[in-house]
């Protein structure tokens, strides 16, 4: 199994039959590859890592000045042929972390061990390639970098045809046995009755594992391009005498058509005419409605303008006659109310003389009534001032009281011998 050229060099020099449009890259590891001549002139990359660690220092790999492309991105995520939960594989080689166990593996690696194992959100390969077409360019270049590689591409089906070009790591037939999804045999086994053909299959540092490149096949690819162009050149002759046989009825239709196209047009002419004559019918008697609508619209306003007339006259006569009524009513009410005016007029006479004579003698209640007020005034200043007086009084015999209260006291404490003879 030696080859002339490695699978690096077989996909520098496919690029120039198979354009990189976008590539794919599941397993990209720290990123040590991508200063590789392959990737010099890839316009969009998606490297993917299922290791944290590892997806940090590939992402700050693609981020250096000496890689930086503002295309190629970094994504941290298990892939597995489903999306859901998947357990993860942590082992004493980096390299072989993943969806195997230890024991899978312990053909090709004696001496791997398992040091942890968890359960990650996975993503599957289609998701990752359906969404691609949705956002940027489809992928057409994918890599699978990782085991087991034919498991994440068993359920590709339709999505396969956007791809040109599949990189694997695969274990060599003969290593291993089993349908577990890492063999050799298994990716050809799906791959090629998708159209692909094996280009290049290359030993690692292991001769157990190897890297397999598949492209198109282009000559098969040719061969069905043939058969379909048969086809068509088929379809095109059976075509070409369906057209002529349609050609030949075209010309009698188109004859029969000039022959009707002439009849209608002597038939138009004979409308023309009959419709000038009905034409110049419908205006007189358009012309006689119209005056037919004028009379009747004066007979009717005359109908209007007569009764409106009437009902003025009823209107003004009834007006009349109230007017009369309320005339003799005005006449009835004045005669009455001059003569409760007079009798109004000597009651008020009356009560005026009674109300001068009332407001005499209040003049003369006021004048002594003021008097008894200015007296009673005079006695409650006075009586106001002797208060207060006796208030003075008051506050100073209660002043002495307490002076002399003080006084005991102080006798009592210092000289109580006085006391004591009184």
């Amino acid at each position: 199994m030696e080859n002339t050229q490695t699978i690096a060099q077989w996909q520098q020099f496919l690029q120039t039959l198979a354009p990189v449009e976008s590539w794919l890259y599941v397993g990209a590891g720290r990123g040590e590859m991508l200063n590789e001549a392959r990737f010099s002139n890839v316009p969009m990359l998606l490297a993917v890592e299922a290791d944290e660690h590892s997806s940090q220092l590939l992402a700050h790999k693609i981020a250096t000045p000496a890689i930086k492309h503002r295309n190629w991105k970094a994504l941290n995520a298990l892939v597995n042929n489903t999306n859901g939960q998947a357990n993860w594989h942590r082992h004493s080689r980096e390299a072989e972390n993943g969806l195997l166990p230890a024991k899978a593996l312990t053909a090709l690696w004696p001496n791997l061990n398992e040091i942890d194992r968890s359960e990650k959100p996975a993503v599957s390969l289609k998701h990752l390639l359906e969404q691609a077409d949705e956002v940027d360019s489809p992928f057409n270049w994918l890599t699978i970098d990782c085991l087991p590689a034919a498991r994440l591409i068993q359920d590709l089906n339709g999505t396969l045809d956007q791809l040109d070009m599949i990189e694997m790591r695969v274990v060599i037939d003969g290593a291993r046995s089993g349908n577990d999804g890492t063999t050799l045999g298994e990716c050809d086994k799906i791959l090629l009755p998708q159209g692909f053909t094996r280009l290049a299959l290359e030993e690692t540092i292991t001769p157990l594992i190897g890297r397999a490149l598949y492209g198109r096949d282009f000559k098969l690819q040719l061969n069905e391009a043939l058969k379909v162009y048969t086809d068509l050149e088929t379809q095109n002759a059976t075509l070409t005498q369906k057209n002529e046989e349609l050609g030949a009825q075209v010309e009698s239709l188109l004859k029969e058509r000039d022959n009707l196209r002439y009849e209608l047009e002597d038939q138009r002419k004979r409308e023309q005419e009959s419709s000038g004559q009905l034409a110049k019918s419908l205006q007189q008697l358009a012309a006689l409605e119209h005056q037919n609508i004028d009379l009747a619209s004066q007979c009717h306003e005359l109908r209007l303008s007569n009764n409106s007339l009437r009902n003025e006259k009823s209107e003004l006569l009834s007006k009349l006659e109230d007017q009369r009524n309320r005339e003799h009513q005005a006449t009835e009410q004045l005669q009455s109310a001059n003569a409760e005016l007079n009798e109004k007029l000597q009651l008020s006479q009356t009560e005026l003389k009674e109300q001068q004579r009332s407001s005499h003698l209040s003049t003369k209640l006021l004048a002594k009534l003021e008097g008894d007020a200015a007296e009673l005034r005079e006695r409650y200043a006075q009586k106001v001032t002797s208060e207060q007086e006796l208030k003075d009084l008051i506050k100073e015999l209660h002043a002495k009281l307490q002076a002399a209260s003080h006084f005991y006291h102080k006798l009592e404490k210092e000289h109580p011998e006085l006391l004591k003879q009184q």
